[in-house]
């Protein structure tokens, strides 16, 4: 089960290894070199950044005809067309010229780890396929970065000491709300449907992010896919416990795309070889399908159709004090979206885009069955307009309507869930919108000094409540290989509708932090990247619950720390970083109240990543992971319920416990070869290599009076299969 969604790994394989290698000098108007521009194969994530002879060099899987996308801060974009024979070097020397206004600049901001076919590469697809561990899923790699910590081993993240919930992900536009299978699930981890060979960007913010994006306290995961297909073909893979089959169509004029994938798990041979950590009753199965529709209706103009759905089913035996039995899920999740591109003037975008997402979740344990569904509509709107080389205007709207549905039975009081337990029916609806604009202008005041300032405003309709949202970042570059940058924004978000079902009169406002972050960074062409960080996010008007009691709106508290990454690349041989984050979390209740560790207060956390080319045909790679244990809150006693027959437990101060320090050990090994001709790669994962009993839950028997230590279900696993293009 634990790398049930390897199926993504493999997916267009054809990118990762190289079988002719394409290379040249970059020049200016005036024969002078031209360093730090961009080369990349359209399409593709294939490409180089020259050096400061104007040299690039890089090797690419593709053959045919293709255009190369050239790139230079203050020099025309030039595009280049080549052919590219499998097995031949491409020598091609290429000549930028001057430009006075540039659209595709990017500014790389405080917090914000970014790869594009236009920016210096931090995180590649190709990387996140080939860490140790993250078993090819986008969330798991980014746990790899500084910041940033997973929630039970599963996908989901939580950013600088914050709730899960204050990080939103974008894909072109559209909010996607629960980008996950087996979420929330007892002692199961959970993975994102997110396949990262489809995306041409990715950005993600751990704090300070633009103006562009509202209702979020603590990071944003900006992604955007490729606007159009390329080729022909499909691609199956098979594993121990999942199959996957993956197609892409396109035009012969090229203005017509398609793709597909669907997948499967079967996870009894995948049992059958590690064993299984825990008895089911319904033994865990997921399940997806989708594809998109593009269409290029001009040169500059496309539209583009995405749908997708997945679901997965389980039942895993769960004990508690009061009750044990078996954790009974379902969960069913759709998600569609079109988006239109074009630009109105030569330098202008503008970008449209509706989406729709509704999730059914069904979950049984003891006297517990419930059903929630949520709904999910958006549109958005963008606009961009460079008004010189030094000046870009950005704005925007949006509008997001949110509905949620609970029924079934409750138990009555949190700590007695038996069967014959007391119990409340609950059928509850509730819905909202959400209006949201924003202002935003990018300065460079002088070749080395830029400035991002923006305003948004948001109004709720469920509350009546609006706010405006101040943001400031600015950078400025020492010289070539070092810059310092800093942000600082006021950030609102709106509590769930589930909170505001708790409310008489929906009487919540949003809750709010504001972000200081000052940082430097020492980059040398991506080859070596150094980056330290500071940050404090002060919180207030916090929404605190505990033990199923909703509070007051009084909640505040703080999140300060230091982000250290560093990383570096030999050649086309060995990538591998380092990152350690300290984060000191805290939270009250109310005025007045006393402080307590945050629930995702984890004071220290160090990653170390490896991929090494042993040859084009073999890449071998290995993670680590170690950090403090998350905070918990301990029982200390108990008083006896004879009513109910149940213990009623007493508690120590909130999250004055910590889990035992975490740490993991993983190791994948990945071959290419062809066969019957046709491209082929076989892999082999080992996950937690020296089987560390990191813990799930802390739990007790039945008055109290014994700790029971819940192991995490991600034992020592192995896990192998392959893939073939056909």
């Amino acid at each position: 089960m634990k790398l049930l969604i390897l199926l993504v790994i493999f997916l267009n394989t054809n990118f990762i290894f190289s079988q002719s290698k394409i290379s040249g000098s970059v020049t200016d108007s005036e024969n002078k070199p031209v360093y730090g521009a961009n080369i990349v194969i359209e399409g593709t994530i294939d490409g180089a950044t020259t050096d400061e002879k104007g040299f690039y060099e890089f090797t690419t899987a593709k053959s045919g005809r293709y255009n190369l996308i050239v790139t230079a801060l203050g020099l025309s974009e030039k595009i280049v067309m080549v052919d590219i024979n499998p097995g031949q070097d491409l020598i091609k020397d290429i000549k930028l010229t001057e430009d006075e206004v540039k659209t595709e600049e990017i500014v790389v901001t405080a917090s914000s780890f970014t790869s594009g076919e236009n920016s210096k590469v931090t995180l590649t697809p190709l990387e996140i396929v080939r860490i140790p561990g993250a078993d090819g899923d986008l969330f798991r790699a980014l746990t790899t970065f500084p910041g940033t910590n997973q929630v039970d081993e599963g996908s989901r993240i939580s950013v600088r000491g914050g709730d899960p919930d204050e990080v939103i992900t974008i894909l072109d536009q559209a909010t996607l709300y629960n980008p996950f299978i087996f979420d929330n699930t007892y002692n199961t981890s959970s993975y994102s449907t997110i396949e990262p060979w489809g995306l041409r960007g990715i950005n993600f913010t751990s704090g300070g992010f633009s103006a562009k994006f509202g209702n979020a306290l603590s990071g944003v995961l900006d992604l955007k896919s490729y606007e159009m297909t390329r080729g022909r073909g499909m691609f199956l893979l098979a594993g121990i416990g999942a199959s996957s089959l993956a197609g892409v169509w396109t035009s012969n004029d090229g203005t017509v795309g398609a793709t597909f994938q669907a997948n499967q798990s079967y996870l009894k041979p995948f049992f059958e070889l590690n064993g299984m950590s825990q008895e089911y009753s319904k033994v865990p199965e997921a399940r997806g399908f989708g594809g998109t529709v593009a269409h290029k209706f001009s040169k500059t103009g496309y539209m583009k159709f995405y749908a997708n759905y997945s679901g997965d089913r389980i039942g895993i035996l769960s004990e508690s004090p009061s009750y044990k039995g078996f954790f009974n899920s379902t969960n069913d999740n759709f998600f569609a979206n079109y988006k239109i591109s074009f630009a109105p003037t030569s330098v202008s975008s503008l970008s449209a885009g509706v989406s729709f997402s509704a999730f059914d979740r069904k979950q049984s344990y003891g006297v517990l069955d419930s059903r929630n569904k949520d709904y999910y509509g958006k549109i958005r709107m963008d606009f961009s307009n460079p008004v010189t080389s030094k000046i870009e205007f950005n704005t925007g709207a949006e509008f997001e309507y949110a509905k949620s549905e609970t029924s079934g039975k409750f138990p009555l009081y949190f700590y007695d869930i038996g069967t014959d337990a007391q119990s409340v029916d609950l059928d509850l609806k509730n819905n909202t919108g959400r209006v949201g604009a924003y202002a935003e202008g990018l300065f460079r005041i002088s070749d080395k000094f830029f400035a991002i300032t923006g305003i948004r405003t948001d109004y709720h309709t469920l509350s009546k409540n609006i706010n405006f949202d101040p943001r400031l970042s600015v950078g400025y570059q020492i010289n070539s290989y070092n810059a310092v940058r800093g942000a600082v924004g006021l950030y609102h978000q709106y509590p769930s509708l589930s909170q505001y079902q708790r409310t008489v009169d929906n009487n919540l406002n949003a809750e709010s932090a504001i972000h200081y972050i000052l940082g430097y960074e020492f980059n040398k062409e991506n080859d070596i990247v150094f980056r330290v960080e500071g940050y404090y996010k002060d919180y207030k008007d916090l929404v605190t619950s505990f033990q199923n009691t909703q509070f007051p709106q009084q909640g505040s508290g703080f999140a300060k720390g230091i982000d250290v990454f560093l990383k570096g690349k030999l050649e086309n041989k060995l990538t591998a970083w380092i990152s350690y984050a300290y984060s000191d979390s805290k939270r009250k209740r109310f005025d007045g109240g006393d402080l307590y560790s945050s629930a995702y207060d984890i004071t220290h956390n160090m990653s170390l990543v490896s991929s090494y080319n042993i040859t084009n045909q073999w890449t071998v790679g290995a993670s680590y992971k170690l950090s403090t244990g998350k905070p918990y809150t301990p029982v200390v006693s108990s008083i006896f319920d004879p009513v109910n027959d149940v213990y009623i437990p007493v508690y120590a101060q909130e999250n004055s416990g910590r889990f035992p320090t975490y740490s993991r050990l993983d190791l994948n090994l990945q071959y290419i070869t062809s066969v019957f001709d046709k491209f082929a790669v076989f892999f082999v994962a080992l996950n937690n290599l020296l089987d560390t009993k990191n813990l799930y839950l802390i739990s007790y028997n039945r008055d109290y009076s014994e700790k029971i230590e819940i192991r995490s279900n991600n034992i020592r696993i192995v896990y192998f299969g392959m893939g073939i293009q056909l």
